[in-house]
C-alpha cells in the first residue's frame, strides 16, 4: 500500500471518529432541546447550539467526502 493511501486511510478513520462524535452531540442536543421544551423553558440557546452542531457535522461529512475522493484517485493511479 502506498504511503499516500495509508495516510488518507488514517485521515478517513479520524474523520469517521469525529463524525461519530458530532452525531452523538446532535442526538444529545436534540434530547436536551426536547427536555427544555417539555418543561416549558426557553429553547432559543439550545436551538442555536443544535444548529451549530448540525453545521459542524455537515462540514465533517464534507471533509470525509474529500478524503474518499483522494483515496479513489490514488486507487485509480491519478494521485
Amino acid at each position: 500500500m502506498s504511503p499516500n493511501r495509508e495516510a488518507e486511510l488514517k485521515r478517513l478513520a479520524e474523520a469517521d471518529a469525529h463524525i461519530a462524535d458530532a452525531e452523538r452531540a446532535v442526538t444529545e442536543q436534540m434530547a436536551q432541546l426536547e427536555a427544555l421544551r417539555a418543561a416549558g423553558h426557553d429553547t432559543a440557546m439550545a436551538e442555536r447550539e443544535l444548529t451549530a452542531f448540525r453545521e459542524t457535522l455537515a462540514v465533517l461529512q464534507g471533509h470525509r467526502a474529500v478524503i474518499i475522493k483522494a483515496i479513489e484517485q490514488i486507487d485509480a493511479g491519478l494521485a
